[in-house]
């Protein structure tokens, strides 16, 4: 079963950019739709009409999408890991790989060098309770911490809580987790869960992507810290975390540009990003950054020449990620760990600015002082929810580590 999923998740990212850097065209269009986007998004603040530019919009969005499909991209179809390399590299961590199998959702789950396999019940159910938790997580966010949300959200995450994990609780024990998810599952926020809460979990898009993210060496560049327009709290958030990475590039102001950060992507060894977030569902390669020149689009860092080895997006549902048949996932995450960065801190929800400050400087502490982004995390959102309210319990959950943490 392992093996059956594999073949199509080993290949669903892409392998290397699909957009060369040295493509005036694609470059041209992506530039003109930066500036039109800002238009519109002007334009639909003001209250102005703004139906031509949409149409000049969906054209633009249109031939980006034409020139990448002409691009040269792709490799060699990728051979997927057997279950002894698997558990070489996972040591006492346990991985579990969701398959939806007809009507049924099924885990593969490897520990100290075995396989077993396990049937965690309907799909549709799990989807839908997965659906109802984001729900939950969100109104928290979004209307504060009252006793009707606080309850919505606590009775959904027990029950997928149960439906995930209670066949699987005994080989659990309290081991770090590698969750390789399927579908809309893609989008849960794991430490919300009884089971993952307090503990260290990465997900990923694939058991080979994960292997080949947690074997891959690390870039040895200075650190980046990118704040956006409109958003105050973020530009507080990287100088405090300055203050914590000593030696950062700060990139504020009118100097956080699109051109200026992607540059500054090349060969980082960390990078952290505090602005404004937007996910495209209709089409996830579109998803942006907000900027000081207009949103950054997902599409443009396929062309960075040398991954950073860890993003943080403090920004507004940027790893979410657009699911495609085949387990293909689009979006900011997926164009980073195709590229190489071996891990991506990011929130699948929406976040309030101010609170998350502190969550994301408790975070850099602990990386700096040694831990691994997942535990680091991990000990970071325990923290944060003892000092606060339901409101903050969302807040911590919204985020994930993705890639190898």
């Amino acid at each position: 079963m392992l093996a059956w999923a594999e073949r199509w998740r080993a290949n669903a990212l892409r392998m290397r950019p699909a957009l060369p850097p040295d493509d005036p065209d694609l470059v041209a269009a992506l530039t003109e739709l930066r500036l039109v986007s800002s238009l519109l998004e002007d334009a639909v603040l003001a209250g102005r009409p703004a139906g031509a530019l949409r149409g000049r919009q969906a054209r633009l969005e249109q031939r980006i999408r034409d020139l990448s499909r002409r691009a040269p991209g792709g490799t060699d179809v990728v051979r997927p890991p057997g279950v002894r390399r698997l558990a070489e590299r996972l040591g006492p961590r346990v991985l579990i790989e969701l398959v939806a199998h007809g009507d049924r959702l099924r885990a593969v789950l490897v520990r100290d060098g075995r396989a077993s396999l396990h049937d965690l019940g309907p799909l549709a159910e799990a989807v839908n309770l997965a659906r109802w938790h984001r729900f939950g997580l969100r109104r928290l966010v979004t209307t504060g911490d009252t006793a009707a949300a606080r309850a919505g959200a606590v009775h959904a995450a027990a029950a997928l809580d149960r439906q995930l994990f209670d066949p699987v609780r005994r080989q659990l024990a309290d081991r770090d987790l590698v969750v390789v998810p399927v579908g809309a599952l893609h989008a849960v926020a794991w430490s919300g869960l009884p089971t993952c809460a307090g503990r260290a979990v990465t997900v990923a898009p694939s058991s080979t992507a994960w292997l080949a993210a947690d074997r891959r060496e690390a870039p040895t560049g200075a650190a980046v810290l990118a704040a956006g327009p409109r958003l105050p709290a973020g530009w507080a958030e990287v100088h405090r975390l300055a203050g914590v990475l000593p030696g950062a590039r700060l990139l504020t102001g009118a100097d956080a540009t699109a051109e200026a950060l992607s540059k500054a992507l090349d060969g980082a060894g960390l990078v952290h990003i505090a602005a404004h977030g937007r996910f495209r569902a209709d089409n996830p390669q579109f998803s942006t950054l907000e900027l000081a020149d207009g949103p950054l689009f997902a599409y443009e860092w396929e062309r960075v020449a040398r991954p950073p080895d860890c993003v943080v997006l403090s920004a507004c549902e940027s790893g979410l990620t657009g699911v495609r048949p085949g387990d293909e996932v689009l979006g900011f995450a997926a164009v980073l760990l195709a590229l190489g960065t071996r891990c991506l801190v990011a929130t699948v929800l929406p976040v309030p600015a101010e609170p998350t400050i502190a969550l994301m400087v408790d975070l850099h502490r602990r990386m700096r002082a040694g831990a691994r982004p997942a535990r680091a995390l991990a000990d970071a959102q325990r923290a944060f929810v003892a000092s606060g309210d339901g409101t903050a319990r969302a807040t911590a959950a919204a985020f994930v580590c993705l890639g190898a943490g």
